[in-house]
C-alpha cells in the first residue's frame, strides 16, 4: 500500500538499500538482490534522503517517491532520525562479489574438495571485518562467507554481529551439518547456501555417511527461521539418477536459487576419479539450474570479471582454484589486490570466432586446458565439436 503521507514525513534511504556506483549508477535492494539503474539526478536525491528533511522539501515527484517506498528503497518516518548516506567512488571493472574464506577448518572430508585437506588457518576477526568494510566501500554487492566450514570459525558469531550494518548481501556457504535452531538465533545473514550433492546416496558418496540427514536438518532449521535458502550441487557419478527428485525437494523447501556445476578434477577428486562423469553425460543436468546468483563472466570478458576470493591467510586470488597465484594481501589493501586481477577479453580466447561465445562467455578458465582455451563443458553444452 502506498504511503500518501510521505510529504509531511522524513524520507530516509531504507536500511535494506544501498547506493552503488558500478559501471552504471544503481540503488541496490539487498534482500531481493536486485539492482535498479538510476541517473545522477536520482543519486543526488537519494543522498539527501538521510532522515533529516521532509518529503515536500526534497522533491515533488510523487510517482517516483511512492514507487521507491513501495519497493522498500526509501522509508518515511514521522520524526527526524539521521543516518549517513553515501556512494562509493567508481572503480572499473567493479568488484561485485567477494568470497571470503574465514577458516580452513572443516568437519567433513569431501571426496571432491578442491581446497586440499582441512587445516587450522583462520582469519583474525579484525581483518575479516576490515576486508568486509573495504569491499562495501568499493561498491560490493554480495559477500560470500565461506571456508572450510564457516560454522567452525571461532569468531563467526562476533563477525556476523559486527558486519550487520554494512550494506551488502551476506550469503553464508555451508555444508549444513552444524546448522540448527540454536545457532539460527544469531545467524543473521541474508541467505544461507547449502551444499547438497544429491539425495542420500548421491550426497553421501561425496560428503560421507550420515551427512545427508544432517544437511537436510540444517536446511529445515533455516527455513523455519525464515531464512532465504539456496542450494549448490555438483554433478557426479552417484547423483545422475536423483535430479528429478532433488528438483521436487528444492521446490518444496522454497529455495531462491539452485546452482549446479560440473566438477573440475583437482586435489581430493584426483584420488576419486570414479566419481567424475564425462562432459556429455553432465551437461543435460545444467538445465536444472535456476536463480540469479551467477558470479562468472560479463559482457566481453571471461569468468571472474566481477569476482575475487580471499583465503584465510589474507591472500587475494581469482578463485579458490588459483590459490597459489596470489594477487596481494587483502588485509593490507583489497582495492590494490583487485587492480592486480587480470581480466581476459573474450576476443583473446582461441575460440573467439565461435557462434556460442556470447552465450557461454568462455566458461570456466580453470576447467579449460589452457588460459585461453575453450572450456570443454561449455563446448559440449552448446554442441560445439
Amino acid at each position: 500500500m502506498k504511503n500518501r503521507n510521505w510529504r509531511d514525513q522524513y524520507l530516509r534511504l531504507h536500511p535494506g538499500a544501498a547506493l552503488k556506483n558500478l559501471e552504471q549508477l544503481y540503488i541496490y535492494h539487498i534482500s531481493s538482490d536486485e539492482l535498479y539503474e538510476i541517473d545522477e539526478k536520482a543519486v543526488g536525491f537519494f543522498l539527501r534522503c538521510d532522515g533529516t528533511a521532509r518529503g515536500e522539501e526534497l522533491t515533488s515527484e510523487v510517482d517516483f517517491v511512492e514507487y521507491c517506498l513501495e519497493e522498500e528503497l526509501l522509508e518515511a518516518l514521522p520524526y527526524p532520525d539521521p543516518v549517513d548516506v553515501d556512494i562509493n567512488p567508481k572503480i572499473e571493472p567493479s568488484l561485485r562479489y567477494l568470497e571470503l574464506h574465514l577458516t580452513h577448518r572443516c568437519n567433513l572430508r569431501c571426496a571432491h574438495c578442491y581446497l586440499g585437506p582441512p587445516g587450522s588457518a583462520e582469519m583474525d576477526l579484525s581483518d575479516a571485518v576490515k576486508i568486509t568494510e573495504a569491499f562495501a566501500a568499493m561498491g560490493g554487492l554480495r559477500l560470500l562467507i565461506s571456508g572450510g566450514e564457516p560454522l567452525l570459525y571461532r569468531n563467526l558469531k562476533e563477525y556476523i554481529a559486527l558486519t550487520g550494518d554494512i550494506r551488502i548481501r551476506r550469503v553464508l556457504f555451508s555444508n549444513g551439518t552444524l546448522i540448527d535452531s540454536g545457532n539460527m538465533s544469531w545467524l543473521n545473514v541474508d541467505e544461507i547456501q547449502f551444499s547438497l550433492d544429491g539425495l542420500k546416496k548421491g550426497h553421501e558418496a561425496l560428503r560421507g555417511p550420515g551427512t545427508f540427514e544432517k544437511t537436510v536438518s540444517g536446511i529445515r532449521a533455516a527455513g523455519r527461521a525464515g531464512m532465504a535458502v539456496s542450494v549448490s550441487t555438483m554433478i557426479h557419478r552417484e547423483n545422475l539418477d536423483e535430479f528429478d527428485r532433488m528438483k521436487d525437494f528444492i521446490r518444496d523447501i522454497g529455495a531462491v536459487e539452485w546452482g549446479i556445476d560440473v566438477m573440475a578434477v583437482s586435489d581430493a577428486l584426483e584420488t576419486h576419479r570414479e566419481l567424475a562423469v564425462s562432459w556429455k553425460e553432465a551437461v543435460p543436468f545444467l538445465d536444472y539450474t535456476f536463480g540469479g546468483g551467477y558470479h562468472g563472466a560479463s559482457e566481453g570478458f571471461a569468468c571472474g570479471r566481477h569476482l575475487m576470493t580471499v583465503m584465510p591467510d589474507g591472500r587475494a586470488v581469482k578463485c579458490g582454484f588459483y590459490r597459489e597465484k596470489p594477487l596481494g594481501d587483502a588485509r593490507k589493501d583489497l582495492r590494490e589486490c583487485w587492480l592486480n586481477m587480470e581480466h581476459i577479453p573474450l576476443s583473446r580466447l582461441v575460440c573467439n570466432s565461435c557462434s556460442a561465445l556470447n552465450d557461454c562467455r568462455g566458461g570456466c578458465r580453470y576447467r579449460a586446458p589452457g588460459p585461453l582455451a575453450p572450456d570443454p563443458v561449455m563446448c559440449c553444452y552448446y554442441g560445439i565439436s
